[in-house]
């Protein structure tokens, strides 16, 4: 039995684990966990859609991601701030279903220090000339004429910060569940004003 299979047979263990690979996920691009699926509430149900894990901020249990302040899910987390993540791992066969509150900075210092992290070429996001889902005649960008077909500078993409948002969620409660040949595991941590409650679950 490896490291790894022997530190998924106490709930410390694998709580470390689950913040090992949401930490390594939000850093490297190539990783599963950089690739998550966020769920928000709205109007006609449930919606889904993939995000970048921009940032893992510990001890405070925080997940980011960034959206234009225009998008859908922005309204629906305004409504009602209760949002789901689903995180997978093919190669470890492992899956977090996350859930907690989440909060948006469009202009506070937090959205700030985001925004100046942010690279130019992916600042592209926000330029577009209307919101996300604006229906239009043929296949387009949105982007205006004067960044397509070229690398944008900071400066000429600094006028859309007005259409950035960060999307802070604490972690309330994380389901863990790693497949495994011989019987799966399962695991589940909830955290309220009195601390940690971690328990073993029947896959």
């Amino acid at each position: 039995m490896g490291k790894k299979e022997r530190s998924w047979n106490t709930l410390d263990g694998v709580l470390k684990e689950c913040w090992k690979m949401l930490g390594r996920g939000a850093v490297h691009y190539n990783d599963p966990f950089h690739w998550p699926v966020l769920g928000t509430t709205g109007k006609e149900g449930v919606s889904l859609r993939c995000v970048i894990l921009r940032q893992f901020l510990m001890p405070d249990r925080v997940l980011v991601c960034h959206s234009d302040a225009r998008a859908e899910k922005v309204q629906e987390i305004s409504g009602l701030d209760k949002v789901s993540w689903l995180f997978y791992h093919p190669q470890k066969k492992v899956k977090l279903r996350i859930s907690g509150h989440a909060t948006l900075h469009a202009d506070d210092q937090f959205a700030d220090e985001q925004w100046a992290a942010v690279r130019a070429t992916s600042r592209l996001n926000y330029c577009a000339i209307g919101p996300p889902g604006t229906p239009v005649d043929s296949p387009s960008s949105g982007l205006p004429d004067f960044l397509l077909r070229k690398v944008p500078t900071l400066f000429e993409t600094e006028k859309s910060r007005h259409n950035f948002i960060a999307i802070a969620c604490r972690i309330d409660l994380m389901d863990w569940l790693v497949l495994r040949v011989l019987g799966n595991r399962r695991a589940r941590f909830d955290w309220d004003e009195t601390g940690l409650n971690a328990r073993w679950l029947i896959p």
